[in-house]
């Protein structure tokens, strides 16, 4: 009976560690709050060249995770569409991350409805998962400094008066 009692320590201890591990890591991942700095990650273009968050340092980025299946999600992307024509992309960068399981339900969704917005893949959540979201849509506005001027859970109209208002003041400042 002792013996069968002595492997259960060690066997106990190992386990209390990896949940130690494993919790103090998952932890450390989202949610990002406003007034934080953007974590900074690393995408693929459809064309297949990569890009940073980095890169876009200077310009307001907006990072929308979306899906095809998800009613708020489609709800807002006409506005989002409709934003992403009326802004200055010089200004402006839309970064809509699919989290869709691959890109043909996104391409038919995309040509169904007539959008030209660029959207990016993020099949496996990586990038969504580093933001700590869980609800969809959400969306990051992130200053030209990196660091996260606004958070939105849930549909929102892109072209309202306010939201507009609010994007022109984060371009505008530090002119």
């Amino acid at each position: 009976m002792k013996s069968k009692i002595w492997w259960c320590v060690p066997v106990l201890i190992l386990g209390c560690c990896y949940v130690c591990a494993f919790w103090k890591s998952a932890s450390s991942l989202g949610p990002v709050l406003q007034g934080k700095p953007a974590p900074d990650f690393r995408f693929a273009h459809p064309s297949g060249r990569t890009a940073s968050l980095a890169d876009f340092r200077g310009k307001v980025v907006l990072i929308n995770f979306w899906a095809t299946w998800c009613p708020p999600c489609q709800e807002e992307m006409p506005s989002m569409e409709r934003l992403s024509r009326a802004m200055d992309s010089n200004r402006l960068v839309i970064l809509a991350f699919s989290v869709d399981r691959s890109w043909e339900p996104v391409k038919r969704f995309m040509a169904d409805n007539g959008f030209s917005l660029p959207v990016y893949a993020d099949f496996d959540r990586s990038i969504s998962s580093l933001y700590g979201t869980s609800k969809f849509p959400e969306t990051y506005i992130v200053d030209k400094k990196g660091v996260v001027a606004f958070k939105v859970i849930g549909a929102i109209d892109w072209m309202a008066p306010e939201m507009l208002s609010f994007l022109n003041q984060l371009q505008a400042a530090g002119e």
